[in-house]
């Protein structure tokens, strides 16, 4: 009875972390927020390349630039997503770097939304 029980725990184990999409939030968004930006980042796969991108918010007007107080990146896909890092910025900032990752032979498919005040 117990090896049945241990395989279901082994094939979980392994399924799952394929299953898991890769959100991330960086920081809290707040009720008196703004959405300062909410942008696709995509680039199509290469079989046996890992796809990388980098992602750059900026404020054109520096001196009535908005302070940063969260990032949220949406992964649009249910399998197989990219990593994203924050390089630079983010909350309490005024600008952000953002660096997606791609799993071997997959590309990027990710929504990023900057909310700040």
């Amino acid at each position: 009875m117990k090896y049945p029980t241990l395989i279901l725990f082994a094939l979980a184990a392994y399924a799952l972390p394929t299953l898991a999409s890769n959100d991330y939030l960086w920081g809290e968004i707040g009720p008196n927020d703004y959405k300062l930006a909410k942008d696709s980042v995509s680039k199509a796969f290469f079989v046996g390349l890992v796809q990388t991108k980098k992602y750059v918010f900026k404020q054109s007007d520096n001196l009535n630039a908005l302070t940063i107080t969260a990032i949220k990146v949406t992964d649009k896909k249910k399998s197989h997503g990219a990593t994203a890092v924050l390089v630079s910025g983010g909350p309490g900032s005024k600008g952000a770097t953002l660096k997606f990752t791609s799993e071997r032979g997959y590309g990027i498919s990710d929504i990023v939304e900057i909310w700040g005040r």
